[in-house]
């Protein structure tokens, strides 16, 4: 839901001629439209993963058996998981590919592929750098969460009591839950940009042509 939103939101910002403020119900009109459409390329990536996954295991299984068959099982496990990346950061712009281009699933998922052709590495460090500071900055929020629960643990233990602390940590970890969502938009939020810089790269075309040639 974070992702179809978030994209929503940019869609129509895009597609108005003059700036005016965007309503909730044009996002909400525009998730709705746009909901099954992400939903159906969530099914279509999961499906994916899980052929993968089991024919990951089922090789994992095959040449792990005996001695020297384990270290050849780990050896192929990194392979593998590192196989998996490199195809999940070839994947990052099917969602906005889909939801901008009006294309199909599958169609989105090969033009994925091509943007993201000699561009992997950029991608890749695009999304490992932000996902770093999302954990970061998600770890930093939580920091006051974890000292008023050790010491809610404390005056428990020595009979202090704990008024007024229960509500505290309850609106305490409200705030954080929802500042972790926001985070997590920057991550969708720069795949958007990400993905008009390729195709700016790849095809000549710029973001001003693309905004302008929306009917």
């Amino acid at each position: 839901m974070m992702l179809t939103t978030v994209y929503s939101f940019i869609l129509i910002y895009l597609s108005k001629t003059e700036f005016t403020p965007i309503s909730i119900e044009e996002i909400w009109d525009s998730v709705k439209q746009n909901f099954y459409k992400v939903l159906g390329l969530n099914a279509v990536i999961f499906f994916l993963f899980l052929i993968y996954l089991t024919v990951f295991l089922l090789i994992i299984v095959a040449v792990s058996g005996g001695t020297s068959g384990s270290g050849l099982g780990i050896f192929l496990f990194f392979i593998l998981f590192i196989l998996l990346v490199f195809i999940m950061v070839k994947m990052c712009l099917a969602y906005m590919i889909m939801l901008y281009e009006r294309i199909g699933i599958w169609a989105s998922i090969q033009r994925s592929f091509y943007l993201t052709k000699n561009k992997w590495w950029f991608s890749f460090g695009l999304i490992f750098v932000l996902s770093l500071i999302q954990s970061l900055m998600g770890f930093i929020f939580q920091i006051p969460q974890y000292i008023i629960m050790v010491t809610t643990m404390f005056n428990s233990l020595d009979g202090s009591g704990v008024s007024g602390v229960t509500e505290i940590l309850i609106m305490l970890t409200s705030i954080i839950a929802a500042f972790q969502y926001l985070l997590f938009s920057l991550i969708i939020i720069a795949l958007a940009f990400l993905y008009f810089s390729l195709v700016e790269q790849k095809e000549g075309k710029g973001l001003i042509e693309r905004i302008e040639s929306i009917q």
